[in-house]
């Protein structure tokens, strides 16, 4: 009897997000023919969309040139409500720059878990008064007695599942051994080298218990951590696998200089995942918000899945496919010349989707699920591996209709 697990879902080799703070996003149109263009093949003033599965970031209350909750119209927040509720806006960058007392936080903090479904992933945003991060981001989130205040509610919950507090590394591919190959650009000799230097120091820094640098010690998308309150949360760290260093090209009008084939040649060969730091609000004019070269790029992704190399997914998603693999009880046993899969979980089954073994009968073999029969496993054909596998089928978002 053979049963070992596969690293992602059958049948790609690695794991993208596309994590975009909505930084400086000039009005709902740019923002949700984003999304539209990224999410679906349709036809978008953008120009045609690329068929990947992309979440963005949404807050409340921000100066008027920036996309917000409150800053936009009726028909806005519909739509931010709708793609909430399909799964298409799934963090929360912070609560906003002008949300300062928890009284705002706690109606805002109502709004946005009255749908279907909840966000359960926060990014912090520049230095919001609300950032979980009292450091790096200067937030007053998990400070006991500060206005901005609201760990116990948000965090302790169990709403909120996943925190980024400001952690960045240049080197794409997370979950394996740290590779700077990337980030090598030959026309930037001494640009890039400098960025490889960094991230080298920021690794020796690790090693020696710095905690601002721990993430890039083993190079792990995810990892368990407490907040100043001392509430236990999932950190998680992104990267900016550019020559430039963590904070050049972080927007879409630099997202070609991210999303090369070396970079994506070095995630699929690494067998890596990566949750990307960028903020594609920041678009070349309001006129014209994509280049040509901007588009080239994501269709560039877009040939890896479809070639199924990289899967793309939103970052909860991604997030919460990481947090299963790593915590996974099952185990194995031969009833009647069957091989039965027991799972044992405190997860929801969207976090099951996606996950596949190797074994050596397909056809003989039955998953459980807290002790409940699974009934839609699908086999599958021989990977490059030349090892046949079983899944829990993983399913890709429906994007909801969101265009005028």
């Amino acid at each position: 009897m053979s049963v070992s697990l596969r690293k992602y879902p059958y049948p790609y080799r690695a794991m993208l997000a596309i994590c975009s703070d909505l930084d400086e996003t000039p009005n709902k149109d740019i923002y949700f023919e984003t999304a539209r263009y990224l999410n679906t093949t349709e036809e978008t003033s953008l120009g045609k969309g690329v068929g990947l599965e992309v979440g963005n970031t949404i807050y409340f209350d921000m100066p008027e040139h920036n996309f917000s909750y409150t800053n936009t119209d009726d028909d806005g927040r519909q739509k931010i409500h709708q793609l909430i509720d399909s799964g298409h806006i799934d963090c929360l960058h912070s609560f906003g720059d002008f949300v300062k007392t928890r009284s705002s936080i706690e109606k805002y903090w109502n709004l946005i878990q009255s749908g279907q479904r909840n966000i359960e992933v926060w990014v912090d945003h520049a230095q919001a008064p609300s950032n979980f991060d009292n450091d790096i981001m200067q937030g007053q989130g998990a400070e006991e007695g500060k206005e901005a205040y609201h760990s116990d509610l948000t965090a302790q919950s169990g709403t909120l599942k996943f925190i980024w507090k400001g952690r960045v590394t240049s080197c794409v591919a997370q979950n394996v051994k740290r590779s700077y190959r990337a980030i090598f650009n030959p026309k930037h000799v001494k640009t890039s080298i400098k960025t490889i230097a960094i991230e080298f120091i920021k690794g020796w820094f690790a090693r020696l218990g710095s905690e601002k640098y721990a993430m890039h010690k083993n190079n792990k998308v995810l990892r368990k951590s407490t907040l100043i309150d001392g509430t236990e949360v999932n950190e998680f760290m992104r990267c900016n696998p550019t020559w430039g260093g963590v904070s050049c090209f972080d927007q879409a009008r630099g997202i070609h200089h991210v999303l090369t084939k070396k970079v994506l040649d070095t995630l699929v060969d690494k067998e890596g995942c990566s949750i990307l730091y960028s903020h594609l609000g920041k678009v070349h004019s309001v006129t014209e918000p994509f280049t040509n070269e901007t588009r080239q790029a994501f269709e560039l992704l877009s040939t890896y899945q479809k070639s199924k190399q990289i899967l793309t997914s939103t970052t909860r998603r991604l997030l919460g496919y990481c947090r299963t693999v790593d915590e996974l009880d099952f185990t194995v046993k031969i009833i009647d010349k069957e091989i039965h899969i027991y799972l044992s979980t405190e997860y929801n089954r969207e976090d099951l989707k996606g996950l596949t073994w190797y074994v050596d009968k397909p056809e003989k073999v039955k998953i459980y699920i807290n002790e409940l029969l699974f009934e839609g496993i699908v086999i599958n054909p021989p990977d490059d591996s030349n090892c046949s596998s079983i899944s829990i089928p993983w399913t890709f978002l429906q994007f909801p209709s969101v265009s005028e």
